[in-house]
């Protein structure tokens, strides 16, 4: 329990160190994990666009990439060990929604294997603009040349 409470109570100073602002990074977090919330629901609620074919598919991409890439900036803003914990949890995440969906929600929702696979695809896309961002945020600034 102490390297958890000593873990949190470093990354604000990381955060900072890493040139991001707290407040926002935690709102986007938040954000983030509400939309994971409506995958729990007994019923997709109505939203313009839902009918259109793969739509769902779209919206379960969408939802893992911000949320995996907003928990990345929060919870891993320079080292990579902690990023590997939440590429772990968001995967065993997308099987348990899938889980509860067949086993416990109304007959509107069902597990599909291919929302796991949208899923993953969403996993791999916010693991990707996580370490894009870190990648950026190490490169060099080029030196500018004086004028002669």
């Amino acid at each position: 329990m102490d390297a958890i409470a000593a873990f949190l109570s470093r990354l604000p100073d990381e955060i900072r160190r890493a040139g991001g602002s707290v407040p926002p990074r935690l709102l986007v977090l938040a954000v983030a994990l509400l939309l994971n919330v409506t995958f729990y629901l007994p019923r997709v609620p109505d939203v313009p666009g839902t009918g259109i074919p793969g739509a769902d598919k779209v919206v379960h991409v969408a939802v893992f990439a911000l949320t995996v890439w907003a928990a990345g900036r929060v919870l891993a803003p320079h080292a990579r060990f902690p990023m590997g914990w939440v590429v772990i949890a968001a995967f065993v995440h997308a099987v348990l929604i899938e889980v509860v969906q067949g086993l416990f929600l109304g007959p509107g929702r069902g597990a599909e294997a291919g929302d796991v696979f949208a899923d993953v695809i969403g996993i791999a896309l916010g693991a990707g603009l996580w370490i894009g961002e870190r990648m950026r945020r190490r490169r060099p600034v080029p030196e500018t040349v004086a004028a002669s």
